[in-house]
């Protein structure tokens, strides 16, 4: 157990990966900064350059937050291939600009959490079970990428994540946090 009553369990032991795909999907759609698509196809393929890919190439670094209940209250999905120098990450080419870095902190993630589960620690439990895993898989560092002053930069440095460099992107200014892991 784990903060508020949560079970972490990876996506690989899902038995109902039917309805948990659903109850990710909806959590990923009302945590996602784009709410509306002109069709389904870019919806679709939004889903997949954010989500469907790690469950499809890196299932066993997915996780499920799961209430006493067994909702989903939050998902994490990751990997340790390092995306600036793995072909199927290719169409993020903000990546190239840090590729020094993420040699150091190769793996990475996105977490995600409910509306009514944030702020409780779901996320922080997340994230540390990926992070142990990571480490005990011989990866040396972690990261993850967003906006400059975006609100998650503390939630992430709370959690031993530090600035390690920006990048412009379309427009708006990202940053990588990374953290060691051996």
């Amino acid at each position: 157990m784990t903060a508020q009553g949560i079970r972490i369990e990876r996506w690989l032991d899902t038995a109902d990966k039917e309805t948990a795909i659903r109850e990710v999907d909806a959590i990923f759609f009302e945590s996602s900064g784009t709410k509306s698509f002109p069709d389904d196809d870019l919806r679709q393929a939004f889903r997949e350059r954010w989500l469907g890919r790690y469950f499809e190439f890196d299932p066993k670094w997915a996780y499920l937050a799961r209430a006493a209940d067994r909702v989903v209250a939050g998902y994490l999905v990751g990997c340790l291939d390092d995306p600036a120098r793995t072909p199927r990450f290719s169409d993020l080419p903000v990546l190239q600009e840090f590729k020094a870095l993420t040699s150091r902190y190769p793996a990475h993630l996105h977490v995600n959490c409910a509306t009514s589960w944030r702020s409780k620690g779901v996320g922080a439990a997340l994230v540390e079970r990926f992070c142990g895993d990571a480490a005990a898989a011989g990866s040396p560092g972690v990261h993850i990428v967003t906006g400059q002053g975006m609100r998650n930069v503390r939630f992430y440095e709370r959690l031993g994540f530090a600035y390690q460099g920006r990048a412009l992107y379309n427009g708006t200014t990202v940053v990588l946090l990374g953290r060691e892991l051996v």
